[in-house]
């Protein structure tokens, strides 16, 4: 509930992209830790590092997704694009969840916490999209954004761009 106070104040994009640069450091620094000998400060970095994750994945990226999801189409596609954005995430989550429990497993992939770098290297790349292809709409009315969209307004463009709804497009 802290990430409805979150996004009222700042906007989407900037909490989606913070969050994720945040979580894609730590995910590097809990593969770093554990690439460290085997002690208990070690396995501590690792525990926490992998709680502080967690944690601020549910205050930024995780809610604030679900608005996106619900802002970032044409009105006229929403319902279509949010059926095909969930059908999306589902594929591809069922493969990642077999993938995990894979990597964890000692006598599978055996990773443990050097999944770090794998998860790490897919939220730079998840970040890297998000930067330069999700807009802020943050303030914007459905009319606004259906007009940008139009226009085909670069993404990083949106927060400054002064767009009349009276506009006939």
């Amino acid at each position: 509930m802290l990430s409805w106070i979150l996004t009222s104040y700042f906007g989407r994009r900037s909490i989606y992209l913070w969050g994720s640069a945040a979580n894609c450091i730590l995910l590097f620094a809990l593969g770093i830790a554990a690439c460290v000998p085997a002690t208990t400060a070690s396995s501590l970095a690792q525990a926490s590092l992998g709680l502080i994750v967690s944690v601020l994945f549910t205050l930024g990226p995780a809610p604030a997704s679900w608005v996106i999801i619900g802002e970032t189409s044409a009105i006229r596609l929403r319902p279509l694009t949010t059926g095909m954005g969930r059908a999306t995430y589902y594929i591809v989550e069922i493969p990642c969840i077999f993938l995990a429990s894979y990597m964890l497993n000692p006598t599978g992939g055996n990773l443990g916490g050097k999944c770090g770098f794998v998860w790490g290297a897919t939220a730079l790349i998840c970040l890297v999209v998000a930067y330069f292809c999700l807009p802020e709409m943050k303030g914007r009315s459905y009319r606004e954004i259906d007009i940008m969209f139009t226009r085909h307004i670069p993404a990083r463009q949106w927060k400054k761009t002064d767009i009349n709804i009276n506009d006939d497009e």
